[in-house]
């Protein structure tokens, strides 16, 4: 039963590059560039050989802990997807010890588990630095390379019961966003490797904490051996084992529970209320907020943005591994945030299609309309500003980063949510329609859709100048009164770009009825 399903395993991938011309290009490309980066990685690694321990450790490490984390992530959000899911082969009646073995080894191949075997065998090379460590080196890479084949095991199977299955192109697209994301940072670390300066070894250049990660015991543990610390080094070799040993019997439990349990029936849900229709009163403003806090809670195409706050912070990794401060980088996430939860709603009217008409034959004050569709970044987005720059202050380690955060935060929200009433009206261009997938992006006739978000972004970073100029003089110089005048710098100039957007993007809601209707029909 192994050997089949393991056959079945090879059909499958060589299945891939079968159909149409164009499926089979893209697979083709994207296998080659997936090998070719772990070629080049592998490459880069074993030229750290000549290198000093602490800095070949601080790329060898990060990388390979990167490495697994991106096949756990990526793994996860295709579970839905996965053709080696075991509640595919539960109708076969193939015992729980077949199906779990076979599946295992036939987990071993394919193209990840593949890139991350060529990465370990460049750190094979790197630490190629003597009998003993090269032997640890040896079985660190054997226990990575079984460490990705059973987290993508596990990952899958978890995504199969908790991610909600997506049409294939909107899965391509989030995998591809997130796989960007973790591979930033491995490109700058293998980029800084080529400059390590063995009398700057000292300075550690990796992520605290990167090698006792789960899976990074087995890229850590050869770096201690060629350092000479033979305890650290068969410490991690066991923690890497341990968490192998775990993975398996995750792997195992899953796999019963898989066998033996059934998708539940939907459930119907009896709405006694107009839930916040009825909470937020029956003026104009508080029906378009109601509209706008249901679209947000219920539409697959604004929870996207969701997927897209959350991987912001991701963009201090790359930041520390190249040689930033690690307390530097809690700055920051929170204004990206904070330019992206402005930046969102700039097209907001084309998301209601021709559903706009509503707003429009209602004959309400085009103000209420502009301020009604930013009421939920309003209410959730300030608190969660306000909370974040105490976070991130508390991370950095000074409490004077509250203000300063706070301020230039504010300027990028508000400021953002200001030029979006104007630009939503004055120049939507086609987007998601209702009930589309949320990356199903049409293509945007003529240039109207680059120079509104080109605009946006210019902006949001003007109104950030004032409050974010104070910031740079109070950590250069040290004056503290200047966060406090950045603060309300920043809160000024935000309040004041928001009002004044949301009442001239009322006249011109006002105004433009007519046209945001043929605009809606063309989306």
């Amino acid at each position: 039963m192994v050997a089949q399903l393991l056959r079945l395993r090879v059909d499958l991938l060589a299945g891939a590059f079968r159909g149409g011309t164009r499926r089979t290009v893209l697979v083709v490309l994207a296998t080659l560039a997936a090998l070719a980066l772990a070629l080049w990685a592998a490459t880069v690694a074993g030229s750290l050989r000549d290198v000093d321990v602490v800095a070949a450790r601080g790329v060898l490490v990060p990388v390979g802990a990167l490495a697994l984390l991106g096949c756990t992530v990526v793994a996860f959000v295709l579970g839905s997807r996965d053709q080696l899911d075991p509640r595919r082969y539960s109708v076969f009646g193939i015992g729980r010890r077949d199906l779990a073995v076979g599946l295992g080894l036939a987990g071993l191949v394919g193209v990840p588990v593949l890139a991350v075997a060529v990465l370990a065998v460049g750190q094979v090379v790197a630490w190629d630095r003597g009998a003993g460590t090269t032997l640890v080196a040896v079985v660190a890479a054997l226990l990575a390379v079984a460490t990705a084949a059973l987290l993508i095991r596990v990952a899958g199977a978890l995504g199969s019961r908790f991610v909600p299955r997506m049409h294939g192109r909107t899965t391509a697209r989030v995998v591809a966003v997130v796989v960007v994301v973790l591979l930033v940072p491995v490109v700058a670390l293998l980029l800084g490797s080529d400059r390590v300066d063995p009398a700057a070894a000292g300075v550690p250049r990796r992520p605290p904490g990167a090698g006792w990660a789960p899976g990074g015991g087995g890229w850590g543990a050869p770096a201690d051996a060629a350092a000479g610390h033979d305890g650290t080094a068969a410490l991690r070799v066991f923690v890497a084992v341990a968490v192998v040993a775990l993975l398996a019997l995750a792997w195992w439990a899953l796999v019963g529970t898989l066998l033996e349990t059934v998708d539940r029936a939907a459930r119907t849900h009896p709405y006694p209320s107009l839930g916040w229709f009825d909470a937020l009163g029956a003026t104009p403003l508080g029906a378009v907020a109601a509209r706008a806090l249901t679209y947000w809670v219920r539409d697959p195409r604004y929870r996207s943005s969701y997927v897209i706050l959350l991987f912001v912070p991701l963009v201090v990794v790359p930041l520390g591994v190249a040689g930033m401060p690690w307390h530097w980088t809690a700055l920051v996430p929170l204004p990206l945030m904070a330019m992206v939860a402005g930046f969102l709603p700039h097209n907001d009217v084309s998301y209601d299609n021709t559903a706009v008409w509503l707003h429009v034959s209602s004959g309400a004050p085009g103000w209420t309309d502009r301020l009604g569709r930013l009421t939920p970044l309003l209410v959730v987005g300030v608190p969660v500003l306000v909370l974040g720059a105490y976070v991130s202050s508390w991370l950095y380690g000074d409490a004077v980063a509250v203000p300063l955060l706070t301020g230039v935060s504010l300027s990028a929200l508000l400021g953002g949510l200001g030029l979006s009433s104007v630009v939503s009206v004055a120049m939507p261009y086609p987007t998601v329609r209702p009930g589309d997938h949320p990356f199903q992006q049409p293509q945007a006739a003529g240039s109207t859709a680059v120079a509104s978000q080109v605009l946006m972004v210019v902006g949001i970073l003007l109104c950030m100048v004032p409050a974010g100029w104070y910031a740079v003089r109070t950590f250069l110089d040290g004056h503290d009164a200047d966060a406090l005048v950045s603060l309300w710098l920043g809160i000024g100039v935000g309040v004041v770009v928001l009002v004044l957007g949301v009442l001239s993007g009322g006249l011109l809601f006002d105004r433009r009825g007519p046209d945001l209707l043929a605009a809606a029909q063309r989306n």
